[in-house]
């Protein structure tokens, strides 16, 4: 037992006046008797009262003395540990990410933490209020601020769990809101750790986290996992054939060897018996896959704790020939990098002759590039209304600004799951010079200089990529014949992911070849179609309204490969379809695949929380019960005090209950 306010305890010196005042002696009315034999237990009292004499019993002094006790360790919030839930509202948050259905714990731990918030749910006082808040990839309340206990357990069977990432920013977010509202909340996180959390953020009341998983209270816990992380496919020089670039990273402490199996729209194209490092990726490649391949599917053979993971599929990017100017002084390590992209038609400009070329004026009857490539210049004039590329800008243009040069900068990825640095290695990368360019607000960095080895402000980027005025922009930073990078194999494929990039921008194909389950995607539809279909990894259909142009879908939430079809105006469904492309839905996030769950996380509650050995103890106050234990007492107090007025008044009652009342129409005397 411990105390919120200890300093309240102090108020037990209040004791002292009140046995100073009994025994004070009071003024008594001075009465003639004929008897004291029936007056010993008064004469006791008048001798309690007597000053200075021994303390006599005396039942009335007790019970204030207890009142008093009572009110003390009431106002001091005495409370004990307990596992059960504390408060007149629990906010119970529950991870559904991938990471929950790892089978670590029987079934997964999505079962398990259901189970626990079970217990907790029972173990409230009925009067005790309920809200359920699901976390995946989206946020849903389940149910708010129930004390139905029937609905509640109903909801949680309902739960399942999902297939993306878990970011708890809405739900705590959500959860502060509601808290903020309510007189004594309790928020109680259940899930493994492996989240996204808010900056900053404290929830009012109190907050705990449960963790789940095998080995949650134990800070270095590991479960072994082996996961497919990345898988694209990129048509090589000819367009001939595919090339297949897989990466498997192993999560476990220890070296294993895993199976994985290449499919090529069902049939098996090849295998490779694997010897995964700990806690490393390996990548892969396998050549000559036809070009003709609709879907290649990656497997890993066996059995561990997450199967999500196990297996990655990826289509082959739209086929297409877009039109890039490079302007800049030649630069053969570029131009060499670009000719090895299929579908890209590069044409070489001096900057000197740019104008007349690049068109960059209101002239439609030139030809107009869908990406243009500025290296080491930047145009006169207005920018060209094509996807841009910009290598070591000069000087500044209408969408950035150049406020310097930054020595010697080391580059490092300002993300770690970055998609246009997948299979591109930096480290040990030399850069002599770059130039210092504000992070524009339009843009997000890629690649950023080592703030504790670089003099800049975080971030300091040296490649950013964004969409402005409607098209898409990358730029690099730095002069590529002043660093390494273009002696390095991690060159090229920089290339080759800058240009997917800009192509979707430049009216190549806008299906991407693959997203995260829960992420929308938008499609632009033919001016003759009037609906499009989506046709779900589960053979299920579903239909998507145009508007302005363009499609958005958003339930991808099934792993696996989508296709994309239209509908022509005046068709209906089954009437001749026409496929627009697929997409796949693969997990990719190493977040989700490293499955040992975090024993603590950093989030905060206004009111003090203690974490007990276990890491989710609950505090239960007892000042309620105290207080309410207080006012009993009076009650009884008042009743013994004044208990001979309260016998005297129930005789009146009695007395007058009992009087005969007077009638009319007695029968007079017999004559």
């Amino acid at each position: 037992m411990s105390f919120l306010n200890p300093s309240a305890l102090a108020l037990v010196a209040l004791a002292l006046p009140i046995i100073a005042l009994y025994f004070l002696k009071l003024r008594r009315q001075p009465y003639t008797v004929s008897s004291t034999y029936l007056w010993r237990r008064l004469l006791r009292d008048t001798a309690a009262n007597a000053p200075w004499q021994r303390l006599q019993p005396n039942l009335l002094l007790l019970l204030q003395l207890l009142i008093l006790a009572l009110l003390v360790l009431a106002l001091a919030r005495p409370f004990s540990w307990t596992e059960a839930a504390a408060g007149d509202h629990v906010i119970l948050i529950l991870d559904t990410s991938a990471s929950m259905q790892a089978t670590d714990m029987a079934p997964n731990r999505l079962a398990e933490a259901v189970k626990r918030a079970r217990r907790l749910i029972d173990a409230l006082p009925g009067s005790a209020r309920v809200t359920l808040i699901a976390a995946g990839s989206d946020t849903r309340v389940l149910l708010s601020g129930s004390t139905d206990r029937a609905r509640t357990h109903e909801a949680l069977e309902a739960l399942s769990p999902g297939t993306g990432s878990s970011d708890l920013s809405d739900a705590l977010n959500l959860a502060a809101a509601i808290a903020a509202r309510e007189r004594d909340p309790e928020t109680i996180i259940l899930s493994d750790g492996n989240v996204t959390l808010p900056e900053h953020l404290a929830i009012p009341g109190r907050v705990r986290y449960i963790p789940i998983g095998r080995g949650a209270a134990e800070p270095d816990a590991i479960v072994p996992n082996q996961a497919i992380t990345a898988l694209s496919l990129r048509p090589i020089a000819g367009g001939n054939a595919l090339i297949a670039f897989v990466q498997v990273t192993n999560f476990g402490t220890t070296s294993i060897e895993r199976r994985l199996s290449l499919y090529a729209d069902g049939h098996l194209v090849a295998a490779r018996t694997l010897s995964l490092p700990p806690e490393r990726p390996l990548p892969l490649t396998f050549d000559d896959i036809s070009a003709d391949v609709s879907v290649v599917e990656a497997r890993l053979e066996g059995e561990d704790a997450l199967a999500l993971d196990d297996v990655a599929w990826a289509v082959p990017p739209a086929r297409r020939t877009l039109q890039v100017d490079l302007v800049g002084p030649g630069n053969r390590f570029l131009e060499t990098a670009l000719s090895l992209l299929p579908g890209l038609e590069v044409a070489a400009i001096q900057p000197r002759d740019y104008l007349s070329d690049g068109c960059p004026s209101a002239d439609e009857t030139c030809r107009r590039a869908d990406i243009t490539i500025f290296d080491n210049t930047t145009p006169e004039g207005e920018l060209p209304p094509g996807a841009m590329l910009f290598i070591a800008p000069p000087r500044a243009t209408s969408i950035f600004s150049v406020t310097g040069q930054l020595e010697g900068p080391v580059p490092i990825p300002a993300q770690a799951d970055e998609p246009l640095l997948r299979y591109v290695d930096l480290r040990g990368v030399q850069i002599q010079q770059a130039f210092r360019i504000p992070l524009p607000e339009w843009a997000r960095a890629v690649v950023v200089a080592d703030v504790s080895t670089d003099r800049c402000e975080a971030p300091c980027p040296l490649l950013f990529v964004g969409e402005v005025e409607g098209r898409r922009v990358a730029v690099l930073t730095f002069d590529l014949r002043k660093s390494d990078l273009p002696l390095r194999v991690a060159f090229p494929i920089l290339i080759a992911n800058l240009m997917d990039f800009l192509s979707a921008g430049a009216g190549g194909a806008d299906i991407p070849t693959w997203v995260r389950p829960g992420q929308p995607v938008t499609f632009h539809a033919p001016p003759e179609a009037e609906a499009i279909l989506i046709t779900r990894p589960d053979g299920t259909t579903e239909r998507v309204e145009i508007e302005d142009g363009r499609a958005v879908y958003s339930d991808t939430t099934w792993l696996g490969i989508y296709e994309v079809a239209w509908v022509p105006s005046g068709m209906a469904v089954g009437q001749g379809e026409r496929l627009l492309g697929r997409f796949a839905v693969n997990l990719f996030d190493p977040q989700e695949s490293a499955l040992a769950p975090k024993s603590s996380l950093p989030v905060q509650g206004t009111a003090r929380t203690d974490i007990g050995e276990a890491g989710h103890r609950g505090r239960r106050e007892w000042w309620r019960p105290l207080a309410w234990g207080a006012l009993a007492l009076l009650m009884a107090e008042w009743l013994y005090a004044h208990r001979g007025a309260l016998s005297r008044l129930r005789g009146t009652i009695v007395a007058l209950a009992q009087r005969p009342t007077s009638t009319h129409g007695h029968s007079g005397r017999a004559a």
